[in-house]
């Protein structure tokens, strides 16, 4: 059973399938939000993450069942459709057989090429739809179909795009049909119940397929790319191996940069850019030099005004000041008795000491001082001594040379010395050269070391007028910034060092890929951010392909090709044979045949039977149309539901035998589907009107024309497509009543071109009344059959009252016809005239209708 085997089969699809499978069957058809679901599904499935969902297929789920019967109704709204503008929409009314008569230009290929596509049709003959290419406006596309789905009514608004699903069923037959399975491949539209649902099934693996597509065209890579100069490097290789299995540990170790490594990279750009290495090198030791002085020179200064030291200065001079002190107490006594003020103090004692000097290198060479021999005078007045003057100056001396005295001296001069070897601290410009010469750049560092060398300024300062230790405050111990300059020397110490072995060997080519390597290096580690979302598209990317591979519909369209050599091939082919001979071509040595399967598709194509060329090259126009109209039918009967049919003049380059086969055939389809039919030609008309009378249809006659503001106008019926009496109770009812009111409210001017128009159309339907009623319908215009069957014998009831009656008319309506003499025109009728010409052809019409045959005529019949 093709049933039990298709579900068996089908158990074995992927997991997501056999949902998308279930839900098909249960509902029929699947919406874009559906067919985003299955896609997740396909997603989760690939990604081993597929929910407990049931999949199971019910028994008998591919039963046959039928599709729901369509039904064109009317066209409105048109827009942007060629030159189509109707403001009225083309209704297509209720009869099975609607047929579209227009002049060439007037619509009717618009219409096709529009429901073309709005209806799917097949790409090979669907076409480009143009907008009006004569017209500058861009007009948006647009259309509204009006149709019966199981007899509901509904609509399609169509905005220039996509396809109709409802109305997908549609077959449309135009000139362009032809090149469908004449000397090419192409696919049966028929299709099994089970065939069609693989159809479907292998549509919901392509959309779901094409959502998988659309999703990952929706992943746009971010990534930068690398620069053109950084090209060549680890890390440009690196980048270009990005892939969805790019682990976290790879991408931090590649997009990494350290200060290390900013440092690094700084160094080389420097090394690189010297031309002269060993200059650098020495560059760098002499800043090195400076940079050491630097820290040698305050180190000194900081144990130089240390605490210990600075105490020991203060110490120094307190013993001074207290030596000093006992002296002075000492001096006192000893110059109790002066005769002056201020003697033993440190003015007088200069003094005594100058006057000492001269005494012992000049005045008195060689004696000891003071000289107080009786001929001494005063060194400093030369006055002879007096003994109490020589007594004066002893005691002055040995005051001078006493223990008291040379201890408050010492003291002195130990205070002074130790005040004396406090350093030479810097002035802040002497400072800056020396912080300049060091290459030192760093603000942080060059403010903590002005701050410390001014705080050692204002200790110098500070020290000798201390008196107490108290007050000396906390000294600087060594600063941090000691330190860093000491880094920063030995980052000179190395800098040298690399420059020297710079100008050893010629390294220049090694450190500039040494340097583009860094330099993409720290530009992977700014792209960090971008580089970790493409992997993550990537794996995205890689997850979507995954699933897409589970859309595969290869094992579907291959079960469906084993289903329809079996269900479609020998019974279409029948078909078309049939078809031939209903169209009365059986004799063309034509055949169809299955070329392939692919995809899914059986696919056939017309060969001509016993010859090796090519259809087009040995059939005439005519003979490739009717094989294409039986090809066309052969596909689109197979159907076991009725569809509408759409022909776009199906005769164009058939002589008369084959046009009649193939109305003949189009009425007898439209007995149970709709059937509509676009021409230009009256005798297909005719015909259609005679075929459809045969199957008891009553066809609906639409005629379209082209207007001022545009073409596929609807219009009414012309004369010739009526019924005579419907056509005269038209004109006695609507055209006459008209006549009367614009002769009533207008006058003349504007009821005599109206008048002139309705003497045309009574002439018209004079001829019309002639053909259907006085000589029975037994011979047509435009048509090519003579119908003598039950009619023939109606010629009998003519009398020459007849003849005349008609001649008089005939005699008359044609003078309106025709150019009329200036001398003596023909005036044209009242409406009272034309009413009592247009009630006696009525009177007449039902008067010759009841006239009776003679007895051996209705016998005869």
């Amino acid at each position: 059973m093709v049933s039990s085997t298709t579900t068996e089969w089908l158990t074995q699809r992927p997991k997501w399938l056999q949902v998308a499978a279930k839900r098909l069957l249960e509902s029929g058809d699947l919406n874009d939000a559906v067919i985003s679901d299955l896609a997740v599904l396909c997603q989760q499935e690939a990604n081993n993450e597929f929910p407990d969902i049931d999949c199971s297929i019910p028994a008998g789920a591919f039963d046959a069942h039928d599709s729901e019967e369509i039904r064109l109704c009317s066209i409105s709204e048109v827009a942007g459709v060629n030159k189509l503008a109707p403001r009225t929409p083309l209704d297509f009314g209720k009869s099975n057989v609607a047929v579209v008569y227009g002049h060439n230009g007037s619509g009717k290929s618009g219409y096709v090429r529009l429901l073309k596509h709005v209806c799917g049709a097949r790409d090979c003959i669907r076409g480009q739809l143009h907008k009006n290419v004569f017209s500058p406006e861009d007009t948006a596309q647009k259309a509204k179909v009006s149709f019966l789905k199981s007899s509901t009514p509904a609509e399609h608004e169509w905005a220039g795009s996509g396809v109709c699903d409802d109305l997908c069923s549609v077959d449309i037959f135009d000139t362009s049909f032809g090149r469908v399975f004449m000397g090419s491949e192409d696919e049966v539209s028929y299709e099994p119940p089970v065939l069609s649902f693989f159809s479907r099934l292998i549509d919901v693996c392509e959309k779901v397929a094409a959502k998988l597509d659309a999703e990952a065209g929706a992943l746009k890579s971010k990534m930068p790319s690398v620069p053109n100069a950084l090209l060549g490097t680890t890390g440009s290789a690196w980048v270009e191996k990005i892939s969805a299995k790019t682990t976290t540990d790879d991408l931090d170790s590649h997009c990494s940069f350290s200060p290390e490594n900013e440092k690094e990279l700084g160094d080389l750009q420097k090394r690189i850019s010297v031309t002269s290495p060993a200059d650098k090198a020495k560059q760098f030791r002499t800043k090195k030099s400076h940079a050491d002085g630097l820290v040698k020179d305050v180190q000194a200064y900081l144990s130089q005004l240390s605490d210990e030291n600075c105490k020991r200065i203060i110490a120094a001079k307190k013993k001074s000041i207290l030596k000093k002190s006992a002296a002075e107490a000492a001096a006192k006594d000893v110059f109790s008795g002066a005769k002056l003020e201020g003697v033993g103090s440190d003015v007088w004692k200069e003094l005594w000491s100058a006057a000492r000097k001269y005494s012992e290198e000049v005045a008195y060479t060689g004696q000891e001082f003071p000289h107080v021999q009786d001929d001494s005078v005063c060194v400093l007045c030369h006055q002879p001594l007096s003994e109490e003057a020589k007594q004066r100056f002893t005691s002055f001396e040995s005051y001078i040379k006493g223990e008291t005295q040379k201890q408050a001296t010492e003291a002195a001069r130990e205070a002074k010395q130790a005040i004396d070897a406090l350093p030479d601290i810097p002035s802040g410009e002497a400072l800056k050269t020396k912080i300049d010469a060091a290459g030192i750049e760093n603000q942080d560092i060059i403010k903590a070391l002005n701050d410390t060398v001014t705080s050692l300024q204002d200790r110098k300062t500070k020290v000798p007028s201390l008196d107490s230790e108290d007050a000396l405050g906390t000294a600087s111990q060594s600063p941090e910034w000691i330190e860093e300059i000491r880094n920063i020397s030995k980052g000179y110490e190395e800098s040298a060092k690399k420059y020297e072995e710079d100008a050893e060997k010629d390294n220049r080519v090694e450190l500039q890929a040494k340097l583009k390597n860094l330099q993409a290096k720290k530009w992977l580690a700014e792209q960090k951010t971008a580089i970790q979302e493409e992997v993550n598209r990537l794996q995205s990317l890689e997850r979507l392909q995954e699933a897409k591979k589970k859309t595969n519909s290869r094992a579907l369209s291959t079960k469906k090709g084993e289903l329809a050599e079996t269900l479609i091939t020998d019974a279409f082919v029948q078909r078309f044979n049939d078809e031939l001979k209903a169209l009365g071509a059986s004799r063309l040595k034509v055949k169809l045949i299955k070329s392939k399967v692919s995809k899914g598709k059986v696919l056939h194509t017309l060969q001509l039977d016993g010859a090796a060329h090519n259809l087009n090259e040995v059939l005439s126009e005519g003979e490739n149309r009717i094989v294409s109209i039986a090809a066309f039918l052969a596909d689109v009967t197979g159907r076991t539901y009725p569809a509408p049919f759409v022909f776009d003049d199906p005769i164009s380059s058939l002589d008369q035998d084959y046009e009649e086969a193939v109305v003949q055939r189009l009425c007898a389809i439209a007995s149970e589907r709709q059937v509509i039919i676009f021409t230009h030609r009256l005798s297909l008309l005719g015909m259609v009107q005679d075929y459809a009378k045969k199957v008891s249809i009553e066809p609906e006659i639409i005629c379209i024309r082209e207007e001022s503001w545009g073409t596929g106008e609807p219009g009414d019926t012309p004369l010739f497509a009526k019924k005579p009496d419907k056509a005269l109770n038209q004109l006695i009812n609507d055209r006459l009543s008209k006549a009367k009111k614009l002769l009533n409210e207008h006058g003349k001017e504007v009821y005599e071109p109206y008048a002139k128009a309705l003497c045309s159309d009574f002439r018209i339907l004079l001829e019309r009344m002639i053909e259907c009623e006085l000589i029975a319908d037994v011979v047509q215009r435009y048509r090519r059959a003579i119908n003598t069957m039950g009619k023939i014998g109606n010629l009998a009831k003519i009398s020459e009252a007849d003849c005349k009656y008609f001649d008089d008319l005939m005699t008359k309506y044609s003078r309106y016809e025709h150019s009329q003499p200036l001398e003596a025109p023909v005036p044209l009728p009242e409406p009272d005239e034309l009413e009592t010409d247009f009630t006696a052809l009525k009177d007449w019409q039902a008067e010759f209708k009841k006239r009776p045959l003679t007895p051996a005529l209705q016998e005869a019949q």
